[in-house]
């Protein structure tokens, strides 16, 4: 749908929920080689009752259990056939729970089974609710999206981030040419058609049915808040409980979103490199401080040059290190601060030509996994932003509107425009359209939103609730993109709302951490 940090040219409307950003931690100090340095689419009426068969569940580990739910590819004509999407359980520990709690981690193209699978979720939620999950269509193991392979991938983060001249310009578009190609060449078309997230939310309410329940419990990070918004929206009646946290706007257009996203990323680099000086290990690592470090790499990158990375051969060996590669790894780091520590030592090595830890988090960002292999998440991410909203067509569009933005976040702003150009090229025109959210007869809803969230500002929660009318804001301080994972103050106000329907009093607000 909408949103993203700033990563290479294909991805920078994504914006990802901070559950994922552990697995980038892992694989920053297991990728490297030994001897290496350490949009919101228009209202629909609401559908008759959603029919769907029983799950049939089976144990795929030791605490969870799986099962697949037959959709439609396309709800207009079931007769064209039909897809699975992947649906994981870890059931509840309570004699009695509530019900189900269905999630989406954020994206587009997260992994909802590996995002269940993997986080820890609190014990009062655990005892409240069965945890469900999926991968959404066209993701993971939901007939996923393919387009380029790990080579493609690594190309396209390398790619000018921010070009300017003809020739650079040329680069990109070529590069962004043959990567649409690319999908159409591996996926059909009549899924590229039918991956927008009008889409999923059809899925998603296939899914409550199937789970045997009347309404819907929902937790949505990120992304996962505009698909929880567009269900609310088209139905309002099937909802009990709605958590949206680090909450995406539909009001705001593809690249007004860019643009606000890139100046919460230089917010963020800006408190980054203000947090250095008071930590002894960044201190130590970066004397002359964080922002002369990272300045003297721009520069440097900017101007041509390159680091060497030494990564393990799964993860691609020795790779040459950009801008780009430099300015995914920073955004990917920016999520959160306990990655800043990882990013101080990644800019050290950089100073002395080593990219490796630079490299690690800029392929984690973009979906490569502690096994050596990538997720679909970029494919998926790309398709499902490109129909659920309309980008410009014209190159001299992006080039004005990437200046405007460099005035406004000189080291994000350029690139988070260029981000959206992919979208020119995609095969499928837009289904959705810009404009703001409603979800009239719907009950109170909760939204989350974070002071400093850079990926998808606090601005756009304040908005969302303002659009939704019954909603109540919950308001974490504090650096970071989402918060129920990582304040304990926000989990007791969201757990009690989705196991009471007590919402919190207006303006509370919970620091990070407590």
């Amino acid at each position: 749908m909408v949103t993203v940090s700033r990563p290479s040219p294909l991805v920078r409307r994504r914006s990802r929920a901070r559950g994922l950003v552990a697995p980038l931690v892992a694989l920053a100090s297991l990728a490297l080689a030994p001897g290496a340095a350490s949009g919101a689419s228009a209202p629909q009426p609401t559908a008759g009752r959603t029919v769907a068969h029983p799950l049939a569940w089976h144990r795929c580990d030791t605490s969870f259990r799986c099962a697949q739910l037959e959709v439609p590819v396309d709800y207009s004509a079931p007769s064209r056939g039909s897809l699975e999407l992947a649906v994981v359980e870890l059931p509840s520990t309570g004699a009695k729970p509530v019900g189900d709690l269905v999630m989406n981690p954020g994206g587009p193209g997260g992994s909802g089974v590996q995002f269940l699978e993997q986080t820890n979720f609190p014990a009062a939620l655990r005892r409240s609710f069965n945890l469900v999950s999926f991968d959404p269509r066209g993701v993971g193991a939901s007939d996923p999206v393919q387009c380029v392979g790990a080579a493609g991938i690594r190309q396209l983060v390398a790619l000018d981030p921010s070009p300017t001249t003809p020739a650079e310009i040329a680069t990109v578009t070529s590069a962004l040419r043959s990567f649409v190609a690319s999908c159409t060449a591996h996926t059909s078309r009549l899924l590229l058609e039918n991956v927008g997230s009008a889409v999923t939310v059809r899925d998603m309410d296939a899914l409550r049915a199937a789970l045997g329940e009347a309404k819907l419990n929902y937790l949505g990070f990120s992304y996962g808040t505009y698909l929880g918004e567009l269900y609310a929206q088209r139905y309002p009646s099937h909802v009990r409980a709605l958590v949206l946290d680090g909450v995406v706007d539909p009001a705001l257009s593809s690249t007004t979103s860019a643009v606000q996203q890139a100046v919460g990323f230089e917010t963020d680099l800006s408190d980054f490199f203000t947090w250095c000086p008071t930590n002894a290990a960044c201190t130590k690592a970066l004397p002359a401080g964080a922002k002369a470090a990272y300045t003297q790499l721009a520069s440097t990158l900017g101007a041509g040059g390159a680091l060497v990375a030494q990564l393990k051969p799964e993860y691609g060996g020795t790779q040459r290190v950009t801008l780009g590669v430099l300015e995914t790894a920073v955004a990917g780091a920016l999520y959160s601060d306990q990655t800043w520590p990882v990013l101080a030592e990644a800019l050290h090595q950089g100073l002395a030509g080593d990219g490796s830890i630079l490299a690690a988090i800029a392929y984690s960002y973009e979906g490569l996994g502690t096994n050596g292999k990538y997720s679909n998440q970029l494919a998926a991410n790309t398709a499902i932003n490109c129909v659920d909203r309309p980008s410009p067509a014209a190159i001299s569009t992006y080039e004005r509107l990437a200046v405007e933005a460099a005035k406004l976040a000189p080291d994000f702003g350029a690139s988070a425009v260029w981000g959206s150009l992919v979208c020119a090229y995609w095969p499928v025109r837009p289904q959705g359209s810009v404009a703001p959210i409603h979800a009239k007869g719907s009950p109170p809803i909760l939204v989350v939103g974070s002071t400093g969230d850079p990926a998808t500002p606090y601005s756009w929660a304040t908005s969302v609730a303002r659009q939704l009318g019954r909603a109540v804001l919950l308001t974490r301080a504090g650096p970071g993109h989402t918060a129920y994972l990582f304040s304990a103050c926000i989990q007791r106000w969201t757990n009690r709302y989705l196991a009471t329907l007590r919402l919190p009093p207006a303006g509370t607000r919970c620091p990070t951490g407590t």
